[in-house]
């Protein structure tokens, strides 16, 4: 993205434009011009890259200050003393003990400075200023084609007019993933319309193929934020790697007509981001010599110039005085959803909370809403069951009612988590499960959610286990594996296993096993943890425990276990069922007697 004073644009019959470079031989030659400029000057002073470049800019400003600002991100520039100009300063002020009003008091106080600092006069006064943008030193460049370099000057243009967008609509058919990715990413408010439903052409499959997006624009917020404009234009060029896209945008332009809302149309066919064949083997301009191996260190950031904030580079109120210089390059990279980092710092917050058999999952699932679509931030698993977790970001109240109407829609459970700064209460977000917080997500909020889905389900599987027949055979039956295999809760077969031994072993006592065959193969069974063990296998465990010197210790009772392969969850509540006591006398189980009583 470019700075604002450097935005170029047409208008015409209520639609806006930006001038786009074209792809001709007299923008090739001039951006060959510059690469060139910036590779020729490394080793040398900024001072002089930014002189030179005003001399070019007599030809067309803002196209050639657009493209030194875009070239200046492909490089790096530092300080070059021998000491740091800060210190150097201070030393010099300690050395004078008032004014250095004659040359002879000045010569005397940088003798004094240099002596303390060791270093010579010289170096010294290089030292002083060596910070100043113009002293410092072009280190490393790393050059591109001029082709690249226009298309990424056209690039910039579109990002900045998007910058003052009122609203952004997206059509994209095909594969609109990544699109859909970075927008769930960048917090950015939308909504997802499935257009091949509303086309009458919904297929069987609950895959989306053409869509609708529709974005609030930075200059639809109250107050104009410097981070979401940054991440509504830094989507652009995820959108140009997709196929099949066109958009129209709502610009507010301020002209001597006041303010007014513009028309912006593109669409895949474009061809100011493809250059001609021509175009893309124009590269006489710039020299093999100009480091094509040079390479950013991992995390390395270069100098920047003008106004910086908080949020990057640029933006509205951004005033460059030179080439904006950065460090890496702006093509974009694919998004990984699982490891790419968290936007917002209450995601973040959220992803690192203990919610006990929960597990937190960064979600890319579209969740149906009626023709439209929505997309959760997290899910939280377990046990099959899938809870959606959206942390609300930036709205507005109309992007509120539309995002609340779609909720209502949408069948899977979803939490929405709220941060009381955004001033919105609970009545506006109807039979959902809200969650206001402050600084802190809570935790225990979020499990009183969670634990009522968890007895919904459980009061679901035991109806449902009611009448299921479940197999037992073996001497050893893990629960889970059934539980998994059914798809129910461990809990809830537990619960109705252990219902089926009660009334096997009521039935036991009135001899009325042939009036049940099912309850009749749990005679047999013992339920200890998430496990079904055989009598048979109890007699033999103990037949082991027995023998002399075999489980006089804790530690002797785990290796007669062990070889058995039980589960080291079965290994006291086995003590226990057969009649043993452990006594400890200390941490080891070395020591820990275990007797028969």
């Amino acid at each position: 993205m470019l700075t604002s004073d450097l935005l170029v644009t047409r208008i015409s019959g209520g639609k806006i434009k930006p001038a786009y470079a074209a792809f001709n031989t007299e923008n090739l030659e001039l951006a060959g011009l510059l690469i060139e400029t910036f590779g020729q000057h490394v080793g040398k002073t900024y001072g002089d890259l930014l002189t030179e470049l005003e001399g070019y800019e007599e030809m067309n400003y803002r196209f050639i200050r657009g493209l030194s600002q875009l070239l200046g991100r492909r490089a790096v520039v530092e300080t070059s003393s021998a000491v740091d100009p800060s210190m150097a300063r201070e030393a010099v002020f300690d050395a004078c003990t008032g004014m250095a009003l004659s040359p002879a008091e000045r010569k005397e106080a940088l003798q004094k400075a240099a002596k303390k600092l060791s270093i010579s006069i010289p170096e010294l006064e290089k030292a002083l200023w060596a910070d100043l943008e113009e002293n410092q030193i072009l280190k490393e460049f790393k050059p591109l084609s001029p082709a690249e370099l226009l298309r990424q000057y056209n690039i910039s243009l579109t990002q900045t007019i998007l910058f003052r967008a009122v609203d952004l609509n997206i059509w994209i058919t095909g594969d609109f993933q990544n699109v859909l990715w970075k927008i769930l990413r960048s917090g950015l408010m939308y909504s997802l319309e499935d257009t091949g439903e509303k086309a009458g052409e919904k297929e069987e499959t609950e895959r989306l193929k053409s869509v609708h997006l529709h974005l609030e624009g930075p200059a639809s917020l109250f107050r104009m934020s410097e981070r979401y404009g940054n991440s509504f234009a830094k989507l652009f060029p995820t959108l140009l790697k997709s196929k099949g896209w066109s958009l129209k945008a709502g610009i507010l332009h301020k002209g001597y007509q006041g303010k007014r809302i513009l028309d912006f149309t593109l669409d895949g066919s474009e061809e100011a981001f493809r250059p001609i064949p021509e175009a893309a083997r124009y590269h006489e301009k710039v020299p093999e010599r100009f480091f094509p191996d040079f390479q950013l260190a991992e995390g390395q950031e270069g100098y920047r110039t003008g106004i910086e904030t908080e949020n990057g580079f640029g933006g509205e109120e951004a005033d460059i005085q030179g080439a904006g210089i950065q460090g890496a390059g702006t093509q974009e990279t694919e998004i990984d959803i699982e490891s790419e980092a968290y936007d917002s710092t209450y995601e973040q917050q959220f992803a690192s909370l203990s919610l006990g058999s929960w597990k937190a999952k960064r979600e890319p699932t579209i969740l149906k809403a009626g023709r439209y679509a929505f997309i959760p931030d997290f899910s939280l698993q377990r046990d099959g069951m899938k809870v959606y977790v959206e942390v609300v970001g930036f709205w507005t109240p109309e992007y509120l009612k539309k995002k609340t109407e779609k909720l209502k829609e949408v069948k899977e459970p979803v939490i929405l988590l709220i941060n009381r700064k955004l001033k919105c209460s609970e009545k506006d977000f109807p039979a959902q499960d809200v969650i206001f917080f402050d600084r802190k997500i809570p935790a225990n909020e979020v499990m009183q959610v969670l634990r009522k889905y968890e007895k919904k389900r459980l009061e679901e599987d035991l109806s449902e286990l009611q009448e299921t027949e479940i197999p037992l055979s073996g001497e050893l039956i893990s629960l889970a594996e059934i539980a998994a295999e059914k798809e129910v809760l461990l809990d809830a077969l537990k619960n109705e296993i252990s219902g089926r031994l009660i009334n096997s072993r009521e039935s036991e006592e009135v001899g009325k096993f042939e009036e049940s065959e099912e309850l009749e193969k749990y005679r047999n069974y013992v339920l200890l943890e998430n496990y079904l063990l055989h009598k048979q296998l109890l007699g033999k465990i103990d037949m082991e425990l027995e023998k002399p010197g075999a489980a006089e210790t804790y530690a002797g009772a785990v290796k007669v276990f062990e070889g058995f392969g039980l589960d080291s969850s079965l290994y006291y509540p086995l003590l226990e069922n057969l009649g043993y006591k452990v006594s400890w006398t200390g941490l080891s189980e070395e020591n820990a007697k275990v007797k028969k009583i």
